[in-house]
């Protein structure tokens, strides 16, 4: 009867112990970019394009809680797979934007974040390209000092048509 509590009691511990061991959670970034990534419990993590690192995190933790932030964050995005605790980072879909400027005056167009600040000039009669906003459904705003002015828009395919003015 002893050996069956003092087994049952160990028993017990052990699978006590169990739920609070270390678990492996994989980060691995798939995008372009390098991605900082901030986990609880953890320093933050630097990851270059392309690389993968595994770190001892808590069991007991929930796996969602254990991203607080990731940069940048309008950039890239995640995919979270619970049993295995993967977190994988890969590049937000991008569409191209050419800008055709009627107002006379000159400034930048921004996207709220989803893009970086553009210039354009005071006066341009074709559609100047080679910038990229990164969502789907940006909110243009265009400035030429303190002044807002009127942004129109349309998108074909993967590419945004801006008219300013």
């Amino acid at each position: 009867m002893r050996k069956i509590a003092l087994f049952a009691s160990i028993s017990i511990l052990l699978l006590s112990c169990t739920l609070s061991y270390p678990n492996d959670t994989v980060l691995t970034n798939y995008s372009s970019r390098t991605v900082t990534v901030n986990l609880y419990g953890a320093d933050r993590i630097t990851l270059s394009p392309g690389e993968s690192i595994s770190i001892e995190t808590r069991r007991d933790m929930n796996p969602r809680d254990r991203m607080q932030s990731f940069s940048p964050d309008r950039r890239v995005h995640f995919v979270y797979t619970n049993p295995t605790l993967t977190f994988e980072f890969f590049d937000r879909d991008r569409y191209e934007v050419r800008i055709l400027n009627l107002s006379g005056w000159a400034g930048t167009l921004s996207a709220d974040g989803w893009m970086d600040n553009t210039p354009f000039g005071s006066q341009n009669t074709a559609q100047e390209g080679g910038w990229f906003v990164y969502t789907g459904h940006p909110r243009f705003t265009a400035r030429a000092g303190s002044y807002y002015l009127p942004v129109l828009y349309r998108r074909e395919a993967n590419v945004f048509f801006i008219t300013i003015g």
